[in-house]
């Protein structure tokens, strides 16, 4: 799988847990924008579903109020 739809997943899977429903593409993409260059690296070194990534995706979803409902 590639790391786009890896990142697209987790964000997929974090938005659904919390949402009860898919993200918009327009959604995906803001999220997206939201993640830390750090997060992004750290993806990029373990894949982004290691644990840290995860969990940083999972918080930054659910308090964040400027997310596009």
């Amino acid at each position: 799988m590639g790391d786009i739809q890896e990142m697209r997943d987790q964000i997929l899977s974090s938005f659904n847990d919390i949402y009860d429903k898919e993200p918009t593409e327009d959604q995906v993409a803001f999220i997206f924008n939201l993640i830390p260059q750090r997060i992004k690296l750290l993806a990029e070194e373990w894949g982004w579903d290691e644990t840290e990534v995860r969990d940083y995706i999972y918080v930054l979803i659910r308090d964040n109020k400027k997310i596009p409902q």
